[in-house]
């Protein structure tokens, strides 16, 4: 695995980690709406799922990588998001491809 992949990937864990504060701890006021709870409802089970698909990338990012299998990883986040189809996860794949490119770009 190349140090700019290593980087990408904590760049993921980070924004990752922002997002699940957005998720999970939201800036508005409470409120008694039922929908306003389902709707933080299927944000806390989304940071969830996410949380159990990163937790072994947090620990292989903290040895140095030893172990990982990208593939796998990849694979894991292809079920997380067949299991959870009508939560866009997208962003994380695009997260990390973006900056990837910007680290090799850094490099030329």
């Amino acid at each position: 695995m190349t140090e700019h992949q290593k980087g990408a990937y904590r760049y993921l864990l980070y924004w990752a980690m922002l997002d699940f504060r957005n998720k999970c701890q939201p800036r508005a006021r409470e409120s008694r709406n039922p929908l306003v709870w389902w709707r933080q409802y299927r944000q806390s089970r989304a940071a969830g799922a996410v949380a159990d698909w990163l937790h072994n990338l947090a620990l292989r990012a903290a040895g140095e990588f030893s172990s990982f299998d990208e593939q796998h990883f990849w694979l894991e986040f292809e079920g997380m998001s067949r299991k959870y189809s009508d939560i866009d996860f997208s962003h994380y794949r695009s997260t990390y491809d973006r900056r990837l490119a910007e680290l090799q770009a850094g490099q030329k």
